[in-house]
This record gives C-alpha cells, structure tokens and sequence, in this order.
C-alpha cells in the first residue's frame, strides 16, 4: 500500500501542487520542464557546453550580477543561483536528454523548497520590508530574528551545486536536504502513483519487477538509468514488495 505521506512532506505536495496550478496544466509524459518553469516560477535557465561554474560566473556578471561560488571551477551536471527573489539554472547542454531533464528538476526543486517557499513564507509573516533583510540591504530587527519562519530563509544568494558524480561525504545536514530536493524534482518528472498505476508487480519476481519498474521510468517517464534504479527500489519497497527472504539470498 502506497503511502504519500512517507515520500512527501505537506510543504513538498504544496509546492508541486503551486507549480502545475501556476502553469495551467500537469504536463504530459516525459515531462520537459523547460516550459513549465518559464512560467511558474521567477526562472531562467541557461545551458551550456560542458558547464563549468567559471561559465555561470561569467554569464552572471556580464548582466551586472557579481557573484562567485568561492571555491575552484569545476564540470557539474548543473547550479543554481538565487537572489532578489529570481532564480538562475544553469545546466551542462551536452549531457543526455534524460539527465538534463533531471538536472533541471532537481535545479528547480532546490530554487522551489530552499529558496522560494521560506522567502515567501517570511513575506507573508513580516510584509514588504522584510525584502531588505532577505536580499542583504540591511540588518533584521530583533523581532525578526526571533521568528521561526525568518531562521529558515536564506540571506543574500543562494546557490547549490549538482556534482558531476556524487561522490564523496556529506554530513547528515547536507544529505537530508539533498534528499529533499531529489523527492521533490522525482515527483515532478514521475510522480509515484502514477509510475504505479496499472502495473502488476505483486506476481513476478523482485529481480523481475525491479527491471520492470526501472524501465518503465526510463522508457516513459525520461529518467536517467542510475536515478530509474534508485527510484524504482525505493518504490518497491515503499509499496511493500521488496524481496523475500529467499529472494534476498539470491540477490546477494
């Protein structure tokens, strides 16, 4: 039995169900973001060959946006930078469709649930003024710092890297938000009732069901093979039809 509740938070299913509202329409299967997103949210995305963050760093300051991500240029699948209540995806234009797709996704998730919603959030709480705070022109007020609601909003620019490979640690913080944003830009693309509507799983095999539901992401909901994989365990498992005890020792 499938629980929404487990895989998206009140504040997740909000936001999805804002972003399709301010578009006029759930898009069709594989969802191409790009248009969406023109008109949904305050977003421009850019692409570019083999992206590296010197390029978005470039692009940024020839339209009088200063800003650098403080570390050493690198290759990554895609970035985000916000401030002043506007977005900037950049994503790697040479990778395949169903990785730019969920680049975009992800991209869009984190500008969604990091950025957007808690700034919006803090406007409604504090009204116009507190724009100055959020977009770095002045100190907040001891009231302000007192909220709940204002500790969550990110001053000044946001920004997020979607690595190349992901590699590596992250401590627990990072990883909890990196999850967040994968639910969220996974339910925009295939959302999971409806990747398992119609689909008999229960009789095969787990080796089976799990290749099933694997190419089914891929195949109609335009996922990347690695992410399918991923996503289609989770699924089993969240519909309670992982493998059996005997299943299990044959996996191994």
């Amino acid at each position: 039995m499938w629980d929404e509740t487990a895989w998206l938070d009140n504040t997740g299913r909000h936001l999805i169900e804002q972003f399709w509202q301010a578009y006029g329409e759930e898009a069709s299967f594989p969802r191409n973001l790009e248009q969406a997103l023109a008109l949904a949210l305050p977003v421009i995305l850019v692409k570019f060959p083999r992206l590296k963050l010197r390029e978005a760093e470039r692009w940024l300051q020839s339209r009088g946006k200063a800003f650098s991500f403080n570390c050493k240029s690198r290759a990554v699948r895609g970035c985000l930078v916000a401030f002043g209540g506007d977005g900037y995806i950049f994503v790697d234009g040479t990778d395949p469709v169903d990785e730019q797709r969920f680049s975009i996704a992800h991209e869009t998730a984190h500008f969604m649930v990091d950025y957007w919603y808690p700034r919006q959030q803090a406007l409604e709480k504090f009204g116009p003024a507190i724009l100055e705070v959020l977009d770095g022109r002045r100190v907040p007020t001891f009231e302000e710092r007192l909220s709940a609601i204002f500790g969550q909003v990110p001053i000044g620019v946001h920004s997020n890297l979607m690595e190349r490979e992901n590699e590596g640690q992250m401590n627990s913080a990072v990883w909890s938000i990196e999850d967040r944003a994968d639910r969220l830009a996974l339910t925009l693309l295939a959302p999971p009732e409806a990747v398992l509507n119609g689909l008999n799983l229960a009789a095969t095999a787990y080796t089976e069901r799990q290749d099933m539901l694997k190419k089914r992401l891929q195949h109609v909901f335009g996922l990347p093979g690695p992410v399918a994989g991923t996503y289609s365990r989770f699924l089993l498992k969240a519909a309670g039809l992982e493998p059996s005890w005997v299943e299990t020792l044959r996996i191994r």
